[in-house]
């Protein structure tokens, strides 16, 4: 990988993390719901899954955010500090 690759996938990443500040919850439909009851074997869940239509909502913590706008940022130095190619 060029100074150029580097520095497109930290600006990617960059903006990822920042455009993730704009989304707090994340609401699942009836359908996801139930799939993820089924698949963490939970019977008590998937039977009230079942009867009554629950949507889960995953509140997303702040650490992932950083974490991607820090590893975009550090990649983006990395290729400042690189050698220009030719």
């Amino acid at each position: 990988m060029n100074r150029n690759h580097y520095m497109t996938f930290g600006t990617v990443l960059l903006l990822l993390g920042l455009a993730a500040f704009k989304v707090e919850t994340v609401t699942l439909t009836e359908d996801s719901t139930r799939l993820l009851a089924q698949q963490m074997e939970q019977p008590e869940q998937s039977f009230v899954a079942t009867t009554v239509p629950v949507k889960k909502t995953i509140v997303i913590p702040p650490w992932p955010r950083f974490l991607i706008i820090s590893v975009g940022a550090i990649l983006m130095l990395h290729a400042i500090a690189m050698q220009k190619p030719g």
